[in-house]
């Protein structure tokens, strides 16, 4: 028997005043669904994680698979018109990536903007699916409830058996697809899961979630997501004191001379038009050079030619975004995360202010961060070096990383 995820995050953020779906916001230095993902990614209870998204977010979710080195996605799915459609998607999906899927299966569906879930709360939803067939948690409803009327209070409700519902939400493979079914038959539309089986007349058990189970749905939403991550961080602070570990800072450096070959100057992956490139085996980014160095010293690794010369001779890879997906992933597996970068280049030429946001917006994407974490400027140290002087460039890169 397998437990499938599916996370939904096809939603259009009507509420969050957002330019575009609200589970790409950054939250502490990283999207919504990033942390979402996470959690269950490192859950030892889940097999496979399917997400559905709008059509034009597939590619941000591939790239936050990649960059984060997620094994456990299986399907990134275009979403339908409601959210039961968006779920159906995932269902079938899910169906179709392995025709031994049993009934007895669970499906966990979990919305994308629902970060802050833990790991014994999902257990606990799979524990009690086995037994009922069909599990959801929530909390119970704690202030007065009134039903009003064009703005005037007609009655006030009796909150003793009343539940707020959060995800997951967690129902047995065979039993999702008879609760489609007669949805579909009876056209009927819900805005959760549990009342699609509930629609059959089937029991659904309910679990008592931590309050901080919340979903973000508008800006205060977040800035309280963001306080009860912090604390969260902060009492792992306290458990892994000892080592040092909640906070640390690396710092690499990298140079390269002009090359003689027709090679394109490659800048934190952006590529400076019509400038002669630099000598190097590989595109010779010396600023992705740098930070791999810098983002390597702050765990404990090694410097940047253990790891490329290898890819190189090889396998013939001499994109330097290749490189730094290496000690990305290294540093997700120690659960940390980038807080912010500041790099310095001295070189007397090209002139690159004018690029500036270019190579940070590069920057941003390649390592999963805001670009107002990116600190970047440029100098010619009075000409006093080879690099100020004109034969090349010269990197310097710091960074600060979190424990998540």
């Amino acid at each position: 028997m397998a437990n499938h995820v599916i996370i939904a995050a096809a939603g259009k953020s009507t509420r969050m005043d957002a330019n575009s779906n609200k589970v790409f916001l950054p939250l502490l230095g990283k999207p919504i669904i990033y942390h979402t993902i996470r959690i269950f990614e490192n859950c030892n209870s889940v097999d496979s994680i399917t997400i559905v998204v709008q059509k034009e977010d597939i590619e941000k979710i591939n790239n936050i698979k990649n960059n984060n080195n997620f094994k456990k996605i299986k399907n990134i799915v275009d979403g339908g018109i409601e959210r039961q459609d968006s779920v159906y998607n995932g269902l079938m999906a899910i169906k179709n990536l392995s025709n031994n899927i049993d009934n007895e299966d669970i499906i966990i569906v979990h919305n994308g903007s629902n970060p802050l879930v833990k790991e014994d709360e999902i257990n606990e939803c799979i524990e009690n699916t086995k037994q009922y067939g069909a599990a959801v948690v929530g909390f119970p409803v704690k202030d007065t409830l009134k039903e009003a009327k064009e703005g005037i209070i007609i009655k006030t409700v009796d909150r003793t058996n009343l539940w707020q519902m959060q995800t997951p939400q967690a129902i047995k493979h065979g039993l999702f697809l008879r609760a489609f079914e007669n949805a579909k038959n009876k056209n009927l539309k819900f805005t959760d899961d549990a009342s699609l089986v509930e629609a059959l007349g089937q029991k659904v058990k309910i679990i008592k979630c931590s309050n901080e189970n919340i979903k973000i749905t508008t800006p205060e939403d977040l800035v309280i997501a963001e306080g009860i991550m912090m604390k969260r961080n902060m009492g792992k602070k306290l458990l892994f004191q000892e080592k040092s570990n909640f906070f640390r800072v690396g710092f690499g450096m990298d140079s390269h001379a002009f090359s003689e070959q027709n090679k394109p100057l490659v800048l934190g992956g952006f590529i400076v038009p019509n400038e002669t490139g630099l000598e190097g085996d590989s595109d010779a980014d010396v600023i992705l050079h740098a930070l791999f160095n810098a983002i390597s010293q702050s765990i404990g690794e090694r410097s940047l030619g253990h790891y490329a010369t290898p890819l190189f001779r090889e396998k013939g890879i001499a994109d330097s975004k290749e490189y730094i997906k290496v000690i990305l992933d290294k540093l997700g597996l120690l659960n940390y995360a980038i807080n912010n970068v500041g790099i310095t280049i001295e070189a007397k030429k090209p002139r690159l202010e004018q690029y500036s946001e270019n190579i940070k917006e590069s920057l941003a994407f390649i390592l999963g961060i805001n670009k107002d974490k990116i600190g970047l400027n440029f100098t010619s140290g009075e000409e006093l070096t080879a690099f100020g002087q004109g034969e090349g460039m010269q990197c310097f890169a710091v960074v600060t990383i979190l424990l998540l």
